[in-house]
């Protein structure tokens, strides 16, 4: 009888320690695989091609410090890259850069940060998820590869390679050929993405900030009017911003709470995060999350029915 307890204790350590070791080497390794790119020295053409992807037209002092790819959990919701690099505050208001400066950087989840490095210049971080900027997102992950060696024509990341596997396999509709071959992204995706705010339906969302006057007075909005307009706000999020909970309307929740209006629908590609806390408010917060707990609130002001920001969490 002792002889089995002991058994069964030594198989529950093992069932415990064992993915405890697992866990550990990984981190070991991802750290490992990090500190390989740290100091690395970028070539002209990276310079030029990560110029391209931030929209910088011109400019003899940009600097790239550093870009590394971050994958804390092993799940496509966490990816994330970071660029870190210098540029002369001339050159930064040349190219029309409107880096934020309110949040630290040490805990941003991901957005467009600045702080002086001194007198005349910038340092900036770019800090992208492939919700948030699908594009800079890729335009990273090219240059990184190259960083570690991977040739362009095999530099199809691990999630689209099994993604692409999978479909090859249950529907033998795609090959190989035709996922290398794809069109390659826009370099002018930047103003599509700006144009796309400009075009905000203003029946839904507020697009100036400066000018908006909320009241006391509610229209008295029922629960399925509210619905209906955050669905607008889910759409719009999941189309260019952040998509997780977006469409799981059996998760739906409404609620009465102070906020304070931002830009989250209005935030242009060379903008940072923006608060108005001129216009803080008790709204209706309607909220949606996936099964991990990712999800999109959105702020609706009950005076006027309109959204006046929103977030993504969980990410």
């Amino acid at each position: 009888m002792n002889d089995n307890i002991k058994i069964l204790k030594g198989l529950l350590l093992t069932i415990i320690i064992v993915p405890i070791i697992i866990i550990l080497l990984w981190y070991i390794w991802l750290l490992y695989e990090g500190s390989k790119l740290d100091n690395y020295t970028f070539t002209e053409d990276m310079k030029l091609e990560l110029m391209d992807t931030l929209g910088i037209k011109e400019s003899q002092t940009f600097n790239p410090i550093s870009l590394h790819f971050t994958n804390p959990f092993g799940s496509e919701y966490y990816n994330y890259y970071e660029l870190k690099f210098i540029i002369s505050k001339d050159d930064y208001e040349k190219n029309n850069l409107t880096y934020g400066t309110g949040e630290d950087l040490e805990t941003l989840t991901y957005g467009l940060q600045r702080e002086s490095k001194d007198e005349s210049t910038y340092i900036c971080t770019a800090k992208v998820t492939k919700d948030f900027h699908e594009e800079m997102f890729y335009g990273f992950k090219k240059v990184y590869n190259e960083m570690r060696g991977i040739k362009s024509e095999d530099s199809i990341s691990t999630d689209t390679f099994q993604e692409s596997t999978t479909s090859n396999i249950a529907e033998n509709t795609q090959t190989t050929e035709e996922i290398v071959n794809a069109p390659s992204i826009s370099e002018d995706w930047w103003k599509e993405y700006d144009l796309a705010i400009d075009n905000l339906d203003t029946k839904y969302f507020v697009t100036d900030f400066e000018t908006y006057k909320s009241s006391d007075k509610s229209k008295n909005l029922t629960n399925k009017q509210i619905s209906e307009i955050a669905e607008k706000g889910f759409e719009e999020s999941a189309k260019r911003i952040a998509g997780e909970g977006a469409s799981n309307k059996e998760t739906e929740e409404i609620k009465l709470e102070e906020i304070i209006p931002n830009n989250y629908f209005t935030r242009k590609y060379r903008e940072g995060d923006t608060n108005y806390p001129e216009l803080k408010m008790k709204a209706y917060v309607v909220s949606r999350e996936n099964e991990m707990g990712c999800g999109i609130k959105i702020y609706i002001d009950p005076s006027t029915g309109l959204i006046v920001g929103g977030m993504a969490y969980g990410d």
